[in-house]
């Protein structure tokens, strides 16, 4: 089976060696690499070209502005195979990732989702990746939405969910999945096919990467007035009820612990998560903040995102 494994770039020189070695060093060699450049202006083409000079199977294509799904869309139209495998510059690939891919093929199957694992070092980066990354065994096959991280799939499914969607700067993904679940499509899940995607390391990096997923969810048609009314609700009920404490009768106190604890539960829990990985108290308080900035930065990128037509 001839796979062609398309990825794009954009200005990734700290990065594109290693990636270039990962793809080259895969257990299944791809049959072609297909590279589109959204107009790096650091070395990144110059190194990929270093690649393609020692008769690497790979194909530089320079777009200059293309963002991700036009990328992807004008590398799968190069593509010679039929099976086409997709991920991301900058992440790390567990070296069968491709193989475990591509052994999830059969005849009634046309899209395999692989796993993508965060890669965290820091204590900050560790209690992000708890809280906001989805653990492998948690992952249900039948609902399963594969990041184009780690994904493979027919050319002809593709062209069937209409393309990656170039109007959506973020989620396109997620729509290009839910196009293929659209029109029939059927999906495998590999749970043994790696990559491995850098955590931020900083608050402002994580509120951005969620403020964007927000964002991205509203262009996409994917979010409801009710889905920000009740964020908005969850944001503004526990500072509502610190407020409103001083004006309360000593005989409400009772009930105003109850209703504060219901509305700081979730925060509390996603602070617990973070405790058990170092029995830090640290680690607890950066749980639930880490929490808390990424509801109100989905919130903001839902306020701020309007929907867009294809």
């Amino acid at each position: 089976m001839k796979v062609s494994l398309i990825s794009t770039v954009f200005n990734e020189e700290s990065s594109i060696k290693d990636f270039l070695d990962a793809l080259l060093g895969q257990s299944l060699k791809p049959d072609e690499i297909i590279i589109v450049d959204g107009g790096s202006i650091d070395g990144t083409v110059e190194l990929i070209e270093n690649y393609i000079k020692k008769n690497e199977p790979i194909k530089l294509i320079i777009e200059k502005g293309a963002n991700i799904s036009r990328g992807r869309n004008i590398a799968i139209n190069h593509a010679r195979n039929e099976i086409i495998a997709s991920t991301d510059a900058g992440c790390k690939l567990d070296r069968d990732w491709l193989k475990n891919l591509v052994d999830k093929f059969d005849e009634d199957t046309d899209v395999v989702g692989g796993m993508t694992v965060p890669e965290s070092k820091t204590e900050f980066e560790r209690c992000a990746a708890e809280i906001t990354a989805t653990k492998i065994k948690d992952i249900d096959e039948h609902t399963y939405l594969p990041s184009s991280r780690s994904i493979a799939f027919r050319k002809t499914a593709w062209e069937r969910a209409g393309k990656y969607p170039e109007w959506l700067y973020t989620a396109e993904d997620t729509v290009f999945d839910l196009n293929l679940k659209k029109v029939g499509c059927r999906f495998r899940m590999a749970s043994d096919a790696i990559v491995y995607w850098k955590m931020r390391t900083t608050w402002s990096f994580l509120f951005k990467q969620y403020y964007l997923y927000g964002k991205g969810a509203k262009e996409a048609g994917l979010v409801s007035i009710k889905n920000i009314l009740n964020n908005i609700s969850d944001i503004l009920s526990p500072l509502f009820l610190i407020i409103m404490l001083p004006y309360l009768p000593p005989y409400y106190f009772i009930f105003w612990i109850i209703v504060f604890y219901h509305v700081i539960r979730p925060y509390l829990i996603k602070g617990k998560k973070c405790y058990r990985l170092n029995n830090s108290f640290k680690y607890f308080i950066y749980g639930v903040v880490i929490s808390i900035i990424e509801k109100i930065a989905w919130t903001i990128g839902h306020i701020a995102g309007k929907e867009k037509r294809q």
